[in-house]
């Protein structure tokens, strides 16, 4: 179990993707800005850490193509357990009404892989509450 008391002070990242370059890639470089990175290969996953999490999520980086769940959905339960975190969608689905939809949940951003990783840093930090 863990104890509120050891919960890391840095901004948490989790990064819900299935590829495995693209996560590892993403990985390191929000590591080396200094951000608690968790992930999730699958939709599943990423719930299972929404519903009991180990550490407050500040910011989630989704990508909409998973194998078990569409970004969409994902996005309507990550509304539903967790409702103010801030989500940036990261997709080489380029599906206009899922697009559109995603939006309309608040989605702060969505990009079009292969993300410029600054690009994606400064959304990041952007969507942080403490930003602005």
């Amino acid at each position: 179990m863990s104890n509120p008391a050891t919960f890391s002070p840095q901004p948490t990242v989790l990064v819900v993707e299935d590829d495995d370059l693209i996560l590892d890639a993403m990985t390191r470089m929000l590591v080396r800005e200094g951000y608690l990175v968790l992930t999730a290969v699958s939709g599943h996953d990423a719930i299972g850490m929404l519903r009991t999490p180990l550490q407050p999520i500040n910011v989630i980086v989704l990508d909409v193509n998973l194998p078990d769940v569409s970004g969409v959905d994902l996005c309507a339960r990550i509304r539903e357990l967790q409702p103010d975190v801030p989500v940036v969608v990261c997709t080489g689905n380029t599906n206009p009404e899922d697009l559109a939809e995603l939006l309309r949940m608040g989605v702060r951003r969505c990009f079009h892989k292969p993300v410029p990783m600054a690009d994606l840093l400064a959304s990041v930090e952007a969507a942080l509450p403490c930003a602005g």
